[in-house]
């Protein structure tokens, strides 16, 4: 059978305002409780924030970075084939971060700059207030505590990356190894302690299978989207899919229902045409959110998936 959520993980604390039963007051020590529990999320918070406002700078350093290399590359493939007296190759298919570096003999407008890039206090702190509640958030949807951990390193990654992608249009491959090596060793801890292995091992099939499906895509419509997106895609089946096979699909169709209504927005908001680029990563990343935070009630409730 398939896992459609992690029951020895995902155990939700509902703390309440209980009463006495001789006294007909509040209990202190559920208040006790409680406090600490507020006093935990808010810590987690302030930790994310401070990770967020860490990883949004070098995530720009990176996508310079990566641009300057697929430029680098480019030149060089043009160099190559003038010297050989011919043009140079429009179906070349070598991954590159950079969907308008994929896109470069396309025509169609491009959409940048949705965030200023480089160094932005601004940015800076939008990114740091957004993955500080998302950790928050994250707390209170998962536990215990250490299954939480690879969801919090997950979060912070998908903030930098969407950031990243709103700035530079780009996805840095960089970013996307660091985090991997820090949310697989995390799984394979949680596995060990929670006896899940079972869920990591479809965390790994869903991981692979997303992957798949946006490397045919990438490679029959490489002007659609970067390698990055390719590379993110197979990050957030594994991630995601560890809670389960259900929030993984859950994750890429709420992706893709943001991605297409992002687009719509884009068009009717600006001169943008049905052609015009669009940053995707962002899209993928509010999906993976969702299905980790709401992913039970929604797996529950609109898919009657799970017990």
């Amino acid at each position: 059978m398939l896992p459609s959520a992690v029951s020895s993980v995902t155990v939700r604390v509902s703390i309440g305002p209980q009463r006495c039963p001789v006294r007909g007051c509040a209990s202190s020590t559920v208040r006790g409780v409680h406090a600490l529990y507020v006093g935990l999320v808010g810590l987690v918070g302030i930790v994310g924030a401070a990770v967020g406002a860490s990883l949004d700078p070098l995530g720009q350093q990176l996508a310079d970075r990566s641009r300057a290399a697929d430029e680098r590359r480019r030149a060089a493939r043009e160099a190559r084939a003038a010297e050989e007296g011919g043009a140079a190759d429009s179906t070349d298919r070598t991954p590159t971060d950079d969907a308008a570096a994929d896109a470069s003999a396309d025509e169609a407008p491009e959409v940048r700059h949705l965030l200023p890039s480089g160094h932005s206090t601004v940015r800076t702190s939008a990114a740091a207030v957004v993955t500080g509640v998302l950790w928050a958030a994250a707390t209170h949807a998962v536990q215990p505590f250490l299954a939480l951990t690879p969801f919090l390193a997950f979060l912070a990654l998908a903030v930098a990356v969407s950031f990243t992608d709103l700035s530079h249009r780009l996805v840095p491959r960089q970013l996307l190894y660091g985090g991997l090596g820090v949310i697989v060793p995390l799984l394979v801890i949680v596995s060990a302690v929670e006896h899940t292995w079972s869920h990591l091992f479809w965390a790994a099939i869903c991981g692979a299978a997303a992957f798949a499906v946006f490397f045919v895509i990438w490679f029959l419509v490489p002007r659609g989207m970067g390698f990055g997106d390719v590379r993110l895609s197979g990050v957030i089946g594994l991630t995601v899919g560890y809670l389960g096979v259900v929030h993984a699909y859950v994750a890429f169709l709420v992706g893709f229902v943001v991605g297409v209504v992002f687009g719509l927005v884009l068009m009717v908001g600006s001169s943008a045409g049905r052609k015009t680029r669009i940053p995707f990563a962002p899209a993928l990343c509010i999906g993976a959110v969702v299905a980790i935070v709401w992913g039970d009630p929604l797996v529950h409730h609109v898919f009657h998936a799970g017990s």
